[in-house]
Parts: C-alpha cells; sequence; structure tokens
C-alpha cells in the first residue's frame, strides 16, 4: 500500500448545528435561519419573469459530496430538504445560487457545497453571475484526485452492494477520501491496471466524451502468435459488436456494430503487444482479439491520458495522489473541455 499527505487542500461538506427544535414541518421557519443572506431561490422550471442566474447550479449537486444524484433526487422528492425556509417536494426545474441561496437537510444548513461545485466566493458578483475574471480558475483545490492500481476482480461501480466494489477495494487499501469520490471511467473486472478517481465530477465530461477523450494505452498477451497482418488489422480498423450500459434503453438500441477507429500498436512479444486507444467501448480490446479468432489471457492498463501506472504504482492495491505533472495534465484537459465549451 502507498500512504502520501495529501497534497491539496480539500473543501468539506459541514453539517452545521440543527436549526429546528419543533417537528421538521416548521424547522424550515425558524427564525434563526433568516440570514443576511436569504433570497428566494430560483424555480427554474416555473421561472418565466426572472433571468436565473449564471452561476445557478442544479439543487442535487449541493449534496455531490456525499449522495449520488439518484440518492439526493429521493432526499428531495421525500420532503426534507429546504430552500430559505421553504420545504420542497420536487426534484425537477429547482435550482441555486451559489452563497446566496441557503440548503438545509432536516433542518441543518449544507455548508461548502459550492466549493463541491468548483465556485468559490470570489467566482460570483451580487448578483449570482460569474466574474469575469474569475472564469479562468478551475478550482481544483476543492477536489481529490487519485491514481490507483486497480487489481483483478474488482468491480468499476460505486454501488457498495456490489461484492468488491472499488469504493470498499482502495479503502482496503489505505485510501479514506473526505468526500464521495468515484471512478474515473471503467476497468473490466478481469482487466487490472490504472485508474482514476477524483470527486470532481467534471472529469468525466472533460476526459472521457466527445472530442475530449484521452489516449488509454493497454498491454495485452493473446493465446496465440500475433502476426504481421493480425498487428496491421488492429491499426487500421476491425469491425466488432458491443453493447453499451446505459439504462433506460433497450439491448438494441445499445448494441452498437461498428469498425474501431485506427489505433497505434507496438509489439512486445510473440503473443503480446501495447494498444493505445482513444474510443472506449465496452470490452473492446477483447472484442477486437475475438475477431481475429484470440483470447485475451492478460490485458492491464499501463497509462491514461499521459499519466502512467509505472510512476509510484509498483503492485496491484497501490494508490497515490497525483503529482504536480499529473495535476497539471488533468488541468490541461480540464480547461480545454471549458474554453471549447465557452466558445
Amino acid at each position: 500500500m502507498t500512504y502520501h499527505h495529501h497534497p491539496h487542500l480539500i473543501a468539506f461538506i459541514i453539517i452545521g448545528q440543527s436549526l429546528c427544535t419543533n417537528s421538521f414541518s416548521t424547522s424550515c421557519h425558524a427564525n434563526n435561519l433568516r440570514t443576511s443572506r436569504v433570497h428566494s431561490p430560483l424555480h427554474i422550471a416555473n421561472s418565466s419573469n426572472n433571468e436565473p442566474a449564471a452561476s445557478a447550479v442544479r439543487l442535487n449537486k449541493v449534496f455531490k459530496a456525499t449522495h449520488s444524484r439518484r440518492e439526493a433526487d429521493k432526499l428531495i422528492e421525500s420532503g426534507r430538504v429546504c430552500i430559505n425556509n421553504e420545504p420542497l417536494q420536487t426534484k425537477g426545474g429547482i435550482k441555486v445560487v451559489p452563497f446566496r441561496d441557503v440548503v438545509t437537510l432536516d433542518g441543518t444548513i449544507i455548508h461548502g457545497w459550492e466549493e463541491m461545485n468548483a465556485i468559490t466566493q470570489n467566482d460570483v458578483d451580487t448578483k449570482g453571475n460569474f466574474n469575469t475574471a474569475a472564469t479562468v480558475n478551475l478550482n481544483m483545490e476543492s477536489f481529490e484526485y487519485v491514481k490507483y492500481f486497480k487489481p483483478l476482480g474488482v468491480t468499476c461501480t460505486c454501488d457498495l452492494h456490489v461484492d468488491g466494489n472499488i469504493i470498499d477495494e482502495i479503502g482496503h487499501d489505505g485510501y479514506h477520501p473526505k468526500h464521495r469520490v468515484f471512478p474515473v471511467g471503467r476497468l473490466d473486472k478481469e482487466t487490472s491496471g490504472l485508474i482514476l478517481l477524483t470527486s470532481d465530477g467534471r472529469m468525466v465530461n472533460s476526459v472521457l466524451r466527445g472530442e475530449w477523450k484521452q489516449p488509454k494505452v493497454y498491454k495485452v498477451m493473446v493465446n496465440g502468435r500475433l502476426e504481421e497482418s493480425h498487428m496491421q488489422m488492429l491499426r487500421d480498423g476491425i469491425v466488432i459488436t458491443t453493447v453499451a450500459q446505459r439504462k433506460g434503453r433497450t439491448e438494441e438500441e445499445n448494441t452498437l456494430v461498428a469498425k474501431t477507429r485506427p489505433c497505434t500498436i507496438s509489439r512486445i512479444g510473440p503473443s503480446s503487444c501495447q494498444m493505445t486507444l482513444v474510443e472506449g467501448r465496452n470490452r473492446q480490446i477483447r472484442r477486437m482479439m475475438e475477431a481475429l479468432d484470440f483470447r485475451v489471457v492478460k490485458l492491464q492498463r499501463v497509462e491514461f491520458m499521459g499519466i502512467h501506472l509505472s510512476r509510484g504504482l509498483e503492485k496491484p492495491g497501490d494508490w497515490d495522489y497525483l503529482n504536480g505533472e499529473e495535476m497539471g495534465l488533468v488541468e490541461d484537459a480540464l480547461r480545454l473541455a471549458r474554453e471549447e465549451k465557452d466558445d
């Protein structure tokens, strides 16, 4: 196991004192909750007269450090959440303005949710709009970023009901995050190697989707000899069938039959090679090898977005915080995604 002091500041979500002395139905109207910062919440779905503040975020994101999106939606629907003294029983169309709206759960103020959404006090003006000069600040000090040598048999899910889930496993290996973290992408249960975990929700869109997908490098061993003709076919792309894991869609809608994108491949040995992919279709390398009548016997990811497994992670179960150079790679990816989105 690898232990290091955390090099980044962490923004804690602190649950303040309980503000209710009576039943919950009256706690949202307690006088001591009426502070100078209280304003009406932004009911975006029902707001046709007021222009919403640019910095407003969806209410479920207030709880992102401790709850998944679905869990937060359930909290809101249960009636346990208030905005500026107003109880809510719906999740739709509600947004809150950082450093202006007060959110409570069971009468207790939620502090620090702005930082967990990469927004600081200097980022917004008195009207809740972003300051122009603040848009260059990514506020990365509010989040956790770690790399992990995922062992075989570990499932890349945050569902703690799943045996061998990655959150429990990295906890057993000594990493205890201050906030709710999640893996950036996934590795198959039968695949080992480098994976990143973070509390920064911007990472997924910035490194895994669309034109911002980052390269991933794998070492692959198969159950036969890889001829040069096989290598060239893999480089050029092979038609494979993959099934995505998107909920709410039928199997037919999730099934993709298409040629893989061209990729970089170099030989390591008679039956092994190194492959660099940009796309990330489900079990892609295994499907590509199956199309050539090979079976993958060992698959390990050794690099992702320029971060190397060999730097600080020696054996399965090792983890480490990203160093300065690696944080720079993450910052570059986040900044590029935001600049192109703003354009």
